[in-house]
């Protein structure tokens, strides 16, 4: 069994591949091209075939789509029909899921035979009640899908399987994970499932982030478009790509490049990353009833000792909890979900 796992985004495409081993999955490489449509699938097909592995005769391939929106909430095997459901999807996340979708027909395409299955990153956070998904606003925009779906929730997932094999004790009760890099979000999980996370309808909301601002008031976005007389598509451009560590720093949105700096703009944005990280992590305390773990993933969180530090000072209020680090691995969980449904 050989199984293809690919995570298209806007400017590179990550992909690996696992094998069935004495019934585990082991990763036989992982690897990525740069920029994204056919001639990053193209260079996706030459570096399979440099290992010696053909398309046609793959196992199957997992995708990480981000938006499953209401309808889907398990990892699904692709059909014209299913395409079809996820391509009216496209809307909830503009400028992700084209990525992921275009990828998944590409593949469709270049090798028909071999089953295709689509993983959510919204799935995870499906287990969510209704209180934490529906805004305050009338019932009929939340019948029409415009709700809290959260993201990130491949690694959250994972992170619920690889931290009890880690520390060979059961998953605390009330587990907080924080998924700190470019993008950042925060999961609420009780008993193994998530009740409640920082990102929201869009991956703008929650905790600032590289170059997105994470929660905002939204009379002031309205100010700002009146004000300026910005497009919706202009203010779209200052929300996800001129916010967040970049605006506040006016240096970078890089969290390596900022610890490194001596400029005061750079201690400041990396302390408003810590501030609201820990504000918003105590919202989520409370949505379990306190805390028992909490978990550093993602490149942020695994690798900036100075980041987890502060975080875990903003909270040394709440009585004594146990943190851990554990390595974000999408990857092995879509290959896990796509050999699940093939076998």
């Amino acid at each position: 069994m050989t199984i293809l796992v690919v995570n298209a985004g806007s400017s590179t495409l990550k992909f690996a591949t696992f094998e069935r081993a004495a019934g585990a999955l082991k990763l036989r490489f992982k690897d990525q091209v740069e920029g994204t449509g056919d001639d990053a699938l193209q260079a996706l097909f030459v570096r399979l075939a440099q290992k010696g592995i053909e398309v046609g005769q793959l196992t199957g391939a997992g995708h990480r789509i981000v938006h499953g929106g209401t309808e889907f909430s398990q990892p699904v095997i692709v059909d014209d029909t299913i395409e079809a459901k996820l391509n009216a999807l496209r809307p909830l996340a503009p400028l992700h899921q084209p990525y992921g979708l275009d990828a998944l027909r590409a593949m469709r395409e270049r090798a028909p035979n071999v089953p295709q299955v689509a993983c959510f990153d919204t799935a995870f956070h499906a287990t969510q009640p209704e209180i934490a998904t529906r805004f305050p606003l009338p019932r009929s925009y939340f019948e029409r899908g415009y709700r809290r779906y959260g993201f990130h929730g491949l690694n959250y997932e994972h992170v619920v399987r690889a931290l009890p094999l880690e520390t060979g004790q059961p998953l605390p009760r009330r587990l907080l994970i924080a998924h700190l890099g470019n993008g950042a979000s925060l999961c609420a999980v009780l008993d193994g499932r998530s009740i409640a996370t920082s990102m929201g309808y869009s991956t703008l909301d929650g905790l600032v982030m590289g170059t997105r601002p994470g929660a905002l008031d939204p009379g002031l976005i309205l100010a700002i478009m009146k004000d300026d007389r910005l497009s919706p598509e202009q203010m779209e451009q200052v929300l996800y790509k001129e916010s967040g560590l970049l605006a506040l720093s006016g240096l970078t949105s890089d969290v390596r490049s900022l610890l490194e700096s001596p400029m005061p703009e750079a201690r400041a944005a990396i302390e408003a990353y810590c501030y609201w990280a820990a504000r918003q992590a105590a919202s989520l305390i409370a949505a379990m009833g306190g805390i028992d773990a909490m978990v550093f993933t993602g490149g942020v969180g695994e690798n900036a000792e100075p980041v987890r530090a502060r975080v875990i000072n903003h909270l040394s209020w709440i009585k004594a909890f146990s943190m851990h680090i554990v390595l974000a691995n999408e990857e092995l969980i879509i290959a896990q979900h796509t050999s699940a449904l093939l076998t």
